[in-house]
Order: structure tokens, then sequence, then C-alpha cells
């Protein structure tokens, strides 16, 4: 183990606790809105208002590539900011307020395929029924469903079922009676009748938009996306770049980043949007509106009121933040950040390795969706039972509380090992746990709810939160070194530009894990209207977990499980020779502080 103490004979400036909560505070509310939009809105795109599975993918994928170029220009101009206050406290006094608005706007959208009045379906007299309007069916008109062929009566009146050339009844056909009000009414089993009736919902009782519409709707998504990770990239710089201009001391400052990576998962209440939405459904269905269309202004609905709450607590960092490591007057323009930024050999060795670990924020993307169909069969009121509930919590307390639980132990560890071996250990040892959560979901026949199964996936998803909660931390607090062996090197700290990379990391993983599921979620189907079908089908008492065979439900344990080992495992290979020793950085440090006391002496 090498010497990390600095230097305690050169006067170190350092946070308040006050100073520090307040910070605490508004990295929270900043998460809150993150995994609103992290979490919730790839749901809302695909399963509310059904935007195609692929365009939500390249929308994210796209709006990453723009933030290779965005967030290191917006590090250049933090960098580059003398005020009063410093260099990021200024941005998080005023970004809260934008940073709002533009995180309620991708709510703010039509629905790209939405039931018409041919869609409800009503039980009565143990059949089912459909309105359709009956010219658009001749006599006989045959639908294609599962291979199977069913008859559609004429609207005579007729119940016979139509015949094949040697006047034989068709095989597999269920007749269905078209009477005088243009209701088809099933006249066989009632179980075929649904089935028949269910193909009539996909094929007429939802309607893609089309032509400008459909182009607008996607447009919008993408519009409104991409502003909100420019507005997002604003606020999030300075709010993680401050922690290196907060204290000199690099212990103190391994306990804010920890902290910091604490609370950030506290915010990860905003996972509940997903959760809360629905809740608010009654509110417009009383007022005549069909669910589809009452479930999207319940979302919106949400955002507005959890972003709201979430941009109050961001604005208390602002109030509460000082700067107290003093900048030098030297400044690069952004092409020289550029350089910069990827000329630091153990920065860009971090780079590449989160990038390689991009898969692991399938987990974000995925999870509401996973949990919210597989546990509730995306009905909340039907299916939110004790048991269900605990099991999710199960679940939750797996995730959760590995990463908060490493999260907070990091600290203490980077006193006793070098950072490299702990970063390279977790990402190797973290990659486990995941592949075990596919094999397992394998091995239990894709049915993981009964109860040693949930303990067993609950224990898997700890262990490989854990690896995750303490690579967050181990990634923030190695940034913060490269930034000292930047200014020991050239003479300027690049807080901003250095912790833009960060702020990069996170925002290209996530374009990189949505392009991945928006390709599996289209090879299996899971996309606009078969989820508009699905949905209707859970609705009717279908099972997630069986549904289509079950592939929609081993594609989304797929997704949080096998991705995210492979990157795991990749993203140690960049590290293998990580280039900054924490014996150096102490040296370099130590060097740094009694260099700024003797400046402040001399004044």
């Amino acid at each position: 183990m090498s010497d990390k103490r600095t230097d305690k004979s050169v006067n170190v400036l350092t946070y308040t606790k006050r100073e520090l909560a307040g910070y605490l505070t508004g990295l929270a509310g900043q998460n809150i809105i993150y995994n609103i939009i992290a979490t919730g809105l790839a749901f809302y795109f695909q399963s509310v208002i059904f935007i195609p599975a692929i365009a939500c993918s390249l929308i994210f994928a796209l709006a990453r590539v723009w933030d290779a170029v965005n967030d290191p220009m917006m590090g250049s101009i933090v960098d580059k900011t003398r005020t009063k206050w410093g260099k990021c406290k200024p941005y998080l006094l005023f970004v809260p307020a934008v940073i709002c608005i533009a995180t309620i706007l991708p709510f703010i959208n039509s629905m790209y395929a939405e039931p018409n009045e041919k869609h409800e379906v009503e039980p009565a007299e143990k059949a089912a029924f459909a309105v359709f309007d009956t010219s658009s069916y001749s006599a006989f008109e045959s639908v294609i469903y599962d291979g199977k062929e069913y008859i559609v009566a004429s609207d005579s009146g007729s119940w016979n079922t139509a015949k094949d050339a040697d006047g034989k009844t068709i095989k597999n056909t269920v007749s269905v009676y078209v009477n005088e009000e243009g209701v088809y009414k099933a006249v066989d089993d009632p179980a075929h009748c649904k089935t028949i009736v269910q193909e009539f919902q996909s094929e007429y009782g939802f309607e893609k938009a089309r032509g400008s519409k459909g182009v607008f709707i996607i447009a919008w998504a993408a519009f409104a996306y991409v502003l909100w990770g420019m507005a997002y990239t604003v606020g999030d710089i300075p709010l993680w770049g401050v922690t290196s201009l907060m204290t000199e001391d690099q212990n103190d400052r391994a306990k804010a980043l920890a902290l910091a990576r604490i609370f950030a998962n506290a915010g990860m209440i905003g996972m509940a949007f997903t959760f809360i939405a629905p809740n608010f459904n009654g509110i417009f269905t009383a007022r005549g509106m069909d669910e589809a269309h009452a479930l999207r202004y319940s979302y919106i609905l949400t955002a507005v009121i959890l972003t709201v709450f979430a941009s109050i607590l961001f604005e208390v960092a602002g109030l509460s933040v000082k700067e107290k490591v003093s900048q030098s007057e030297k400044t690069y323009s952004i092409k020289d950040n550029f350089r910069i930024m990827w000329g630091n050999k153990p920065f860009r060795q971090l780079l590449i390795s989160g990038v390689l670990r991009s898969p692991i924020q399938l987990l974000s993307i995925v999870a509401m969706t996973l949990v919210m169909y597989y546990f509730f069969n995306n009905n909340l009121e039907g299916n939110f039972g004790i048991t269900v509930v605990i099991k999710v919590l199960i679940m939750g307390i797996g995730i959760f509380g590995g990463l908060i639980a490493f999260s907070a132990v990091i600290p203490s560890l980077t006193r006793r090992f070098e950072k490299k071996k702990l970063y390279n250990f977790f990402s190797v040892i973290g990659a486990i746990p995941y592949l075990l959560i596919f094999i397992f979901f394998k091995i239990a026949g894709g049915n993981i709810l009964g109860w040693g199964w949930i303990i067993i996936m609950g224990a898997m998803f700890f262990l490989a939160s854990s690896s995750m909660g303490a690579l967050n931390v181990l990634q923030s607090v190695m940034i913060a070194d490269c930034i000292d062996h930047e200014e020991y090197t050239h003479g300027v700290r690049t807080d901003g530009v250095f912790f833009s990379g960060q702020s990069f990391i996170t925002k290209l993983s996530a374009g990189i894990a949505s392009l991945i599921s928006g390709i599996v979620y289209a090879v299996v189907g899971f996309s606009d209207k078969n989820i508009a079908l699905l949905n209707n089908e859970l609705l009717s008492g279908a099972d997630f977990k069986t549904y289509a065979g079950g592939k929609y439900a081993a594609a989304m344990f797929f997704l949080v499980s096998v991705p995210p080992a492979i990157g795991m495992l990749l993203s140690a290979i960049p590290t293998a020779k990580y280039a900054l020793t924490d014996e150096e950085h102490t040296r370099i440090l130590n060097e740094l502080n009694a260099k700024r006391s003797a400046e402040k002496e001399n004044e």
C-alpha cells in the first residue's frame, strides 16, 4: 500500500458541513430529474404513446453522438467562466429552472398509435363484443391469426360457416354474427371469439400516425430529448466539477464524492415515476377519456409535479456551495481542451473504460419496463397485492442496497488499496452476478416469482450493483485525480472539461444501451402496435410471463444480464495498466497544495 496522506503542514481549505449538505441536497434533486428521463422516458415513448422501438433507440443513440461534441464544449465554457462566485456556482444558481422546463417537454407529445372507436371490448353473456363498421367486411371474409383461419359471417344474419370447394366446413374457423348495430358476436367458443376480437383490435382498433403526423411525433421526441440532454449537461458538468473546487484535501474530496454517489442513488426516487403516474388515471377516465389517453395525461401530470419538486432541491446546491480552490487565469480554447482531454493518458483510459461499460445502463433503461410488465402485468390496479410488492422490494433492495453500500465503503478502501486495483477488481468480479441473472432465469423456466428464486435474484442484483456502486465512486475520484495531474503538468485546472467526460460517459452509455435494447426489442417484436395489443391482452387477463411464448420476458432479462456482464469485463482492459499511481498522485497533490499556500502568503 502506498502513502496517500495529504501534507497537513500546509493550510488546506475545505468545505463546511452546511455546504456539503446543501450540495448533496441539490445532487439528489438533479438525480431525481435524471432518473425520470433515464428510466421513465423510454417506457413512456414505447408503452404509453407507442413510438416504434427502433425509432426510440435511434433517438437515444443519435442524441448521444451530439453529446460527444456538446459535453466537452460545455466543459470548456465552464473552465473559461470567471465570476465573483467562481466558475461552477453561477450555473448551479440559474440552470435548474431551465432543466425543469426541458424535462417536461419530451412528455408533451401525441400518441403514435392510439385506439379508435373500434377498440373497446366489453364482456357480455360470456362472449366478447367489438364494434366495427360492417361495410368494412364482405360476406365470409377470412382473418388469419396464428396460422389459423377464422371466418366472419355476413351481415345478413346467417349463422353458417363458410364451405370449401368440396362443401366441407373449413377447419379452424369460428362463426361470428354481425347484427344490425354492426356488432360482431361470437356464436362459438368465447375463447375463440376473444382471439378473433384481439386480432381485429390489433389491425383495426389501433391506428398508427401516418405521413406528416407520424414524422412530427418522432421529430418532436428527438428534438425534446436532445434539448433536455443539452440543458442537463449545462447543470451536470458544474455540479460534479465543483467537487474538486470545494476542498484541497484529497480525503475530503473522496468523502464528498462517495456521499455524492450515495445521494445520487437516493435520487433514484425518480424511478418511482413509472409507478406513480398510472394512479392519476381516474382523474381523466372520470371525464370520459379512454384508458390509453388517460395514461398519457397521467404521465404528463406526474412529470410536472416530480420535476418541479426535484428542481427546487437542485437549486439548493447553487445556493450552498463555495469554491475554495483558486483558479489560474490561463484558459484554453475548445480545440485545445479536446486535445488536452484526449492527451491526458489516465483520463483517456477511464474514458474508454466507461464507454466499454455502456451496457450496464440497460439496467436503468429496462428496469421499470421489466418490473411493470413482469411483476404487475402492466396493471397496478389489478395486481398490486402485498405479496407482489414484497417481491419487488426484495429486488429493489438488492439493486439499491448494493449501490449505496459500496458507494459508502469505497473511501475507506481507497486508503488501504490502490484505486487501479480496486477499479479492475470490481469490473471483473461484477460481471459474474450479472451473467448469473439470465442463467438463473432460464433455469427457473422463465418464472422467478417463487420465494426461493426471488431471494436468489435479489442476491445477484445486490452483488452486481455493489460492483457498480464501487465503480461509480472510483471513476469520479480517479477523474478528480486526473484534474490534479493536468494542473501539475500544464498549470491549469480543467475541472469542467474532465468532468464533462464523466457526463459524456454516462450519456453515451445510455445511448449505446438504448440502441442495444431497441435492436433486441425489434427482433422479438416488442414495439408500437404490438405493445398496444399486449397491454389490452394483459387487461383481459393474459400473463406477461407466458405471453408470446415468453419471448418478451426473456428479452428483458437478457438485456439486464448478458450485455452488462460483457461490458463489465471489457471495461477492465483499458485500465489494466492505468497510468497514474496513487503514490504519484499524492506527491502531485502535496506539491500543488504547497504551491497554492505559498501564492496566498505572497498576495
